[in-house]
Formats: C-alpha cells, structure tokens, sequence
C-alpha cells in the first residue's frame, strides 16, 4: 500500500520527483530533471482510460487527515481548494526551473 500512496503523491503532484545533478551544466535547467513524473508538460497527469484528474484533491481523499476537509457529498473545503492551487504553482515554478515551460 505504501508503495501506491507514494506513487499517488507523485502522480498528484503533492510529492514531485527532482533529480538534480549538479555535473549537468551551468544552468539550472540543465542541472534539473522532473523525470518520474508523468505529464512532465501538463498541469496535472489525466488517466487515459477514464479521464481523472490526478490533483492534490484526489490525493487528500485517499488520506485520512484530510478526511474533515471534504463536506458530505465529498467536496472539498477552501482549504483544499487553496492547497491545491498552491502545488500547481509550485509544479509550474519547477517546469520553468527544468526548462519545461
């Protein structure tokens, strides 16, 4: 189960992966990877087969502490809402380090 939660984290975007080898080149870009992650040039990866959104909100339903955040119908708070506009900035930042966007 762990090895799914972690697999989750990244596919979210709550956890992304950085590979950063400093014997790359000069520039971060070069010096950056966000390989590992799927959809490395879109906002969040979408399943093919069914067409989710693998965000930060799907992830929370899948942990319990964040289980008094979703109403319940299952929607999620401001708070949700907010943390997850705060990872796709972060994802966003971290493409245009990598040299993605």
């Amino acid at each position: 189960m762990a090895m799914q939660q972690s697999k989750l984290a990244v596919d979210t975007r709550t956890f992304p992966v950085l590979i950063y080898d400093p014997r790359k080149g000069d520039k971060i870009a070069q010096r950056l990877s966000l390989q590992g992650n799927p959809s490395e040039k879109t906002d969040f990866f979408i399943e093919p087969k069914t067409n989710e959104v693998y965000d930060f909100i799907r992830f929370a339903k899948t942990e319990g502490r964040f289980s008094k955040h979703f109403d319940k119908d299952g929607n999620p708070s401001e708070t949700l809402i907010k943390a997850k506009q705060e990872r796709l900035d972060n994802w966003h930042v971290l493409q245009e380090l990598a040299g993605i966007i």
